[in-house]
Protein backbone atom coordinates (compact mmCIF):
# COMPACT_ATOMS: atom_id res chain seq x y z
CA UNK A 1 0.00 0.00 0.00
CA UNK A 2 2.84 2.65 0.86
CA UNK A 3 4.32 2.00 -2.42
CA UNK A 4 1.14 2.47 -4.35
CA UNK A 5 0.89 5.60 -1.89
CA UNK A 6 3.92 6.42 -3.02
CA UNK A 7 3.89 5.89 -6.71
CA UNK A 8 0.23 8.06 -7.05
CA UNK A 9 2.30 10.97 -5.54
CA UNK A 10 5.39 10.54 -8.19
CA UNK A 11 2.41 10.22 -11.02
CA UNK A 12 0.99 13.43 -9.75
CA UNK A 13 4.32 15.26 -9.41
CA UNK A 14 5.36 14.29 -13.10
CA UNK A 15 1.86 14.97 -14.56
CA UNK A 16 2.14 18.61 -12.91
CA UNK A 17 5.78 19.40 -14.62
CA UNK A 18 4.86 17.91 -17.98
CA UNK A 19 1.59 20.11 -17.38
CA UNK A 20 3.83 23.29 -17.92
CA UNK A 21 5.92 21.95 -20.17
CA UNK A 22 3.33 21.30 -22.71
CA UNK A 23 3.60 22.74 -26.58
CA UNK A 24 0.11 23.44 -27.77
CA UNK A 25 -0.59 21.75 -31.42
CA UNK A 26 0.17 25.18 -32.76
CA UNK A 27 3.16 26.41 -31.54
CA UNK A 28 4.58 22.79 -33.10
CA UNK A 29 3.59 23.53 -36.31
CA UNK A 30 4.74 27.55 -37.45
CA UNK A 31 1.96 29.03 -39.74
CA UNK A 32 4.48 29.21 -42.49
CA UNK A 33 4.51 25.61 -42.96
CA UNK A 34 0.71 24.32 -42.06
CA UNK A 35 1.26 20.95 -43.37
CA UNK A 36 3.97 20.38 -40.58
CA UNK A 37 1.70 18.14 -38.16
CA UNK A 38 1.35 18.50 -34.77
CA UNK A 39 3.24 15.97 -32.59
CA UNK A 40 1.06 14.32 -29.69
CA UNK A 41 3.30 14.38 -26.32
CA UNK A 42 0.63 11.66 -24.55
CA UNK A 43 2.27 11.60 -21.32
CA UNK A 44 2.48 15.20 -21.54
CA UNK A 45 -1.72 15.47 -21.88
CA UNK A 46 -2.36 13.32 -19.16
CA UNK A 47 -0.63 15.32 -16.77
CA UNK A 48 -1.96 18.85 -18.05
CA UNK A 49 -5.54 17.46 -18.05
CA UNK A 50 -4.52 16.12 -14.13
CA UNK A 51 -3.32 19.67 -13.27
CA UNK A 52 -6.08 21.15 -14.57
CA UNK A 53 -8.69 19.33 -13.62
CA UNK A 54 -7.98 19.31 -9.83
CA UNK A 55 -7.40 23.27 -10.39
CA UNK A 56 -11.12 23.18 -11.31
CA UNK A 57 -12.59 20.02 -9.23
CA UNK A 58 -10.93 22.23 -6.19
CA UNK A 59 -13.25 25.42 -7.00
CA UNK A 60 -16.63 25.84 -6.21
CA UNK A 61 -18.07 26.26 -9.62
CA UNK A 62 -17.67 22.64 -11.23
CA UNK A 63 -21.05 20.96 -12.21
CA UNK A 64 -20.80 17.30 -9.73
CA UNK A 65 -21.29 14.11 -11.84
CA UNK A 66 -24.10 12.82 -9.75
CA UNK A 67 -26.00 16.19 -11.19
CA UNK A 68 -25.03 15.20 -14.36
CA UNK A 69 -26.07 11.51 -14.20
CA UNK A 70 -29.08 13.18 -12.92
CA UNK A 71 -30.17 15.07 -16.09
CA UNK A 72 -28.93 12.39 -17.95
CA UNK A 73 -30.94 9.65 -16.59
CA UNK A 74 -34.20 12.15 -17.72
CA UNK A 75 -33.38 11.17 -21.53
CA UNK A 76 -33.30 15.25 -22.42
CA UNK A 77 -34.06 16.33 -26.08
CA UNK A 78 -33.21 19.27 -27.91
CA UNK A 79 -34.06 20.90 -31.61
CA UNK A 80 -30.87 22.02 -32.93
CA UNK A 81 -30.48 23.67 -36.38
CA UNK A 82 -26.70 22.60 -37.23
CA UNK A 83 -24.90 25.19 -40.03
CA UNK A 84 -24.60 23.93 -43.09
CA UNK A 85 -22.32 20.72 -43.78
CA UNK A 86 -19.02 21.41 -44.44
CA UNK A 87 -16.43 19.31 -46.59
CA UNK A 88 -13.02 18.90 -44.32
CA UNK A 89 -9.96 16.40 -44.34
CA UNK A 90 -9.20 14.49 -41.26
CA UNK A 91 -6.61 17.10 -40.32
CA UNK A 92 -9.16 19.72 -40.15
CA UNK A 93 -11.88 17.47 -38.31
CA UNK A 94 -9.07 16.54 -35.61
CA UNK A 95 -9.29 20.40 -34.29
CA UNK A 96 -13.22 19.68 -33.33
CA UNK A 97 -12.45 16.79 -31.65
CA UNK A 98 -11.64 16.71 -27.48
CA UNK A 99 -10.54 14.50 -25.46
CA UNK A 100 -13.31 13.85 -22.32
CA UNK A 101 -11.95 12.96 -18.97
CA UNK A 102 -13.66 11.08 -16.09
CA UNK A 103 -12.51 13.28 -12.98
CA UNK A 104 -12.21 10.95 -9.82
CA UNK A 105 -9.85 10.04 -6.62
CA UNK A 106 -8.74 6.62 -6.16
CA UNK A 107 -8.26 4.46 -3.01
CA UNK A 108 -5.13 4.65 -2.78
CA UNK A 109 -3.90 8.21 -2.35
CA UNK A 110 -5.67 12.05 -2.15
CA UNK A 111 -4.90 12.82 -5.46
CA UNK A 112 -7.38 14.01 -8.73
CA UNK A 113 -7.11 11.29 -11.91
CA UNK A 114 -8.70 11.72 -14.59
CA UNK A 115 -10.14 8.41 -17.34
CA UNK A 116 -9.85 9.79 -21.13
CA UNK A 117 -12.64 8.91 -23.54
CA UNK A 118 -13.45 10.57 -26.35
CA UNK A 119 -15.81 13.10 -28.24
CA UNK A 120 -16.16 15.98 -30.75
CA UNK A 121 -18.18 19.07 -31.31
CA UNK A 122 -21.35 19.62 -33.50
CA UNK A 123 -21.44 23.04 -32.69
CA UNK A 124 -19.03 25.18 -30.59
CA UNK A 125 -20.35 24.94 -27.10
CA UNK A 126 -21.84 20.85 -27.48
CA UNK A 127 -20.29 18.27 -27.36
CA UNK A 128 -21.31 14.39 -28.67
CA UNK A 129 -19.74 11.13 -26.38
CA UNK A 130 -21.75 8.25 -25.83
CA UNK A 131 -24.08 7.89 -22.84
CA UNK A 132 -22.06 5.20 -21.05
CA UNK A 133 -19.11 8.12 -20.86
CA UNK A 134 -21.56 9.85 -18.51
CA UNK A 135 -23.65 7.43 -16.73
CA UNK A 136 -20.09 7.35 -14.12
CA UNK A 137 -21.49 7.12 -10.42
CA UNK A 138 -17.54 6.63 -9.14
CA UNK A 139 -16.50 10.18 -11.44
CA UNK A 140 -16.73 13.50 -9.69
CA UNK A 141 -16.82 15.20 -13.06
CA UNK A 142 -16.70 15.74 -16.52
CA UNK A 143 -13.09 17.42 -17.90
CA UNK A 144 -12.72 18.32 -21.73
CA UNK A 145 -9.17 18.80 -23.43
CA UNK A 146 -9.66 20.48 -26.76
CA UNK A 147 -7.70 20.05 -29.51
CA UNK A 148 -5.45 23.11 -28.64
CA UNK A 149 -4.81 22.48 -25.70
CA UNK A 150 -8.21 24.79 -23.64
CA UNK A 151 -9.81 23.20 -21.04
CA UNK A 152 -13.41 23.22 -20.11
CA UNK A 153 -16.10 21.54 -17.77
CA UNK A 154 -19.08 19.68 -18.37
CA UNK A 155 -21.67 22.20 -17.46
CA UNK A 156 -25.01 20.28 -18.36
CA UNK A 157 -26.41 17.41 -20.22
CA UNK A 158 -29.06 18.86 -23.01
CA UNK A 159 -29.83 15.29 -24.62
CA UNK A 160 -29.14 11.90 -24.31
CA UNK A 161 -30.49 8.31 -24.99
CA UNK A 162 -28.93 5.21 -23.44
CA UNK A 163 -31.14 2.89 -26.12
CA UNK A 164 -28.99 4.88 -28.70
CA UNK A 165 -25.86 5.41 -26.03
CA UNK A 166 -25.59 9.20 -26.91
CA UNK A 167 -25.08 12.15 -24.85
CA UNK A 168 -24.91 15.70 -25.73
CA UNK A 169 -22.81 18.20 -23.30
CA UNK A 170 -22.77 21.62 -22.65
CA UNK A 171 -19.22 23.41 -22.08
CA UNK A 172 -19.21 27.01 -22.55
CA UNK A 173 -18.50 28.48 -25.57
CA UNK A 174 -15.20 27.77 -27.54
CA UNK A 175 -15.37 29.16 -30.81
CA UNK A 176 -14.62 26.11 -32.70
CA UNK A 177 -15.52 25.08 -36.11
CA UNK A 178 -17.90 22.21 -35.27
CA UNK A 179 -17.85 19.02 -37.71
CA UNK A 180 -20.41 18.20 -40.09
CA UNK A 181 -23.06 14.82 -39.85
CA UNK A 182 -23.29 13.15 -42.90
CA UNK A 183 -25.53 11.05 -44.32
CA UNK A 184 -25.55 7.00 -44.02
CA UNK A 185 -22.25 5.58 -45.29
CA UNK A 186 -22.92 2.87 -47.15
CA UNK A 187 -21.92 -0.66 -46.02
CA UNK A 188 -18.13 -0.89 -48.03
CA UNK A 189 -17.95 2.76 -47.77
CA UNK A 190 -14.28 3.81 -46.65
CA UNK A 191 -14.11 5.59 -43.69
CA UNK A 192 -11.74 7.52 -40.80
CA UNK A 193 -11.41 7.17 -37.18
CA UNK A 194 -10.16 9.51 -34.80
CA UNK A 195 -9.89 8.66 -31.07
CA UNK A 196 -7.65 8.31 -27.71
CA UNK A 197 -7.29 4.55 -27.61
CA UNK A 198 -5.49 3.53 -24.20
CA UNK A 199 -4.25 7.64 -23.95
CA UNK A 200 -2.98 7.04 -27.26
CA UNK A 201 -4.17 10.89 -28.33
CA UNK A 202 -5.62 11.64 -32.06
CA UNK A 203 -4.88 8.25 -33.34
CA UNK A 204 -6.00 7.71 -36.56
CA UNK A 205 -7.52 4.40 -38.12
CA UNK A 206 -8.78 3.72 -41.58
CA UNK A 207 -11.15 0.84 -42.84
CA UNK A 208 -14.82 0.07 -44.07
CA UNK A 209 -18.23 -0.13 -43.11
CA UNK A 210 -18.21 -3.66 -42.28
CA UNK A 211 -22.49 -3.87 -41.82
CA UNK A 212 -25.74 -2.46 -40.23
CA UNK A 213 -27.08 -4.93 -37.70
CA UNK A 214 -29.58 -5.57 -34.86
CA UNK A 215 -28.23 -5.54 -31.11
CA UNK A 216 -29.60 -4.93 -27.60
CA UNK A 217 -29.67 -2.01 -25.49
CA UNK A 218 -31.48 -1.08 -22.20
CA UNK A 219 -33.18 -4.52 -23.16
CA UNK A 220 -34.89 -2.86 -26.27
CA UNK A 221 -33.77 -3.52 -29.86
CA UNK A 222 -31.56 -1.03 -32.02
CA UNK A 223 -29.62 -0.79 -34.97
CA UNK A 224 -25.73 -0.38 -35.15
CA UNK A 225 -23.17 -0.53 -37.60
CA UNK A 226 -20.27 -2.06 -37.60
CA UNK A 227 -16.54 -0.80 -38.81
CA UNK A 228 -13.29 -2.06 -39.90
CA UNK A 229 -11.23 0.69 -38.67
CA UNK A 230 -9.50 -0.13 -35.34
CA UNK A 231 -10.21 1.71 -32.12
CA UNK A 232 -10.49 0.36 -28.27
CA UNK A 233 -10.47 1.34 -25.11
CA UNK A 234 -10.49 5.53 -24.45
CA UNK A 235 -12.10 5.34 -28.10
CA UNK A 236 -15.79 5.77 -27.05
CA UNK A 237 -17.53 8.94 -28.53
CA UNK A 238 -15.01 9.46 -31.13
CA UNK A 239 -16.22 10.53 -34.69
CA UNK A 240 -16.46 7.85 -37.83
CA UNK A 241 -15.65 10.05 -40.83
CA UNK A 242 -16.57 9.62 -44.43
CA UNK A 243 -14.15 10.46 -47.34
CA UNK A 244 -15.47 14.01 -46.83
CA UNK A 245 -14.92 14.72 -42.89
CA UNK A 246 -18.49 14.10 -42.07
CA UNK A 247 -19.95 12.37 -39.12
CA UNK A 248 -21.34 8.95 -40.09
CA UNK A 249 -21.04 7.03 -37.37
CA UNK A 250 -20.06 7.16 -33.30
CA UNK A 251 -17.40 4.38 -31.90
CA UNK A 252 -19.67 2.86 -28.93
CA UNK A 253 -17.75 -0.33 -28.37
CA UNK A 254 -15.85 -3.63 -29.33
CA UNK A 255 -16.29 -7.05 -29.57
CA UNK A 256 -13.80 -9.66 -29.04
CA UNK A 257 -14.49 -13.41 -30.58
CA UNK A 258 -12.14 -16.29 -29.13
CA UNK A 259 -12.55 -19.43 -31.00
CA UNK A 260 -12.41 -21.74 -28.30
CA UNK A 261 -13.74 -21.07 -24.21
CA UNK A 262 -13.58 -23.60 -21.49
CA UNK A 263 -13.90 -23.00 -17.89
CA UNK A 264 -14.31 -19.35 -18.06
CA UNK A 265 -11.14 -19.17 -20.37
CA UNK A 266 -10.70 -17.59 -23.42
CA UNK A 267 -8.61 -18.34 -26.33
CA UNK A 268 -7.43 -18.26 -29.84
CA UNK A 269 -8.61 -14.60 -30.66
CA UNK A 270 -10.05 -14.53 -33.91
CA UNK A 271 -11.81 -11.18 -34.82
CA UNK A 272 -12.49 -8.18 -32.90
CA UNK A 273 -15.88 -6.51 -34.44
CA UNK A 274 -15.62 -2.75 -33.45
CA UNK A 275 -19.55 -1.25 -33.04
CA UNK A 276 -20.86 2.35 -33.76
CA UNK A 277 -23.83 4.46 -33.42
CA UNK A 278 -25.13 5.31 -37.23
CA UNK A 279 -25.09 9.11 -37.66
CA UNK A 280 -29.28 8.49 -38.30
CA UNK A 281 -29.54 8.19 -34.50
CA UNK A 282 -27.71 11.41 -33.27
CA UNK A 283 -29.80 13.12 -36.24
CA UNK A 284 -32.58 11.67 -34.03
CA UNK A 285 -32.02 12.89 -30.99
CA UNK A 286 -30.90 15.88 -31.97
CA UNK A 287 -33.90 16.72 -34.61
CA UNK A 288 -31.29 17.50 -37.01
Amino acid sequence: MKVNLINCFILAALGAFLAGCTVTPSAISPKSNENVPAVINDRAIVGQMTARATTMMDSDSVVGMKTLIAKLKTEPKIKLNLPKPNLSTPGEAQKAIAVVGGVYKCKRCPRWHVAPASGFFIAEDLLVTNYHVVDQPDRDGLVVRLFDGRFFMVEDVVAASERFDLAVLRVPKTGLKPISLGQAAPVGAKVDLISHPNQKFYTLSEGRVARYFITQRNRKAVSAMAITADFGKGSSGAPVLDDSGQVVGIAASTESLYYTEKDGVQKNLQMVFKNCVPVSQLRELIGG
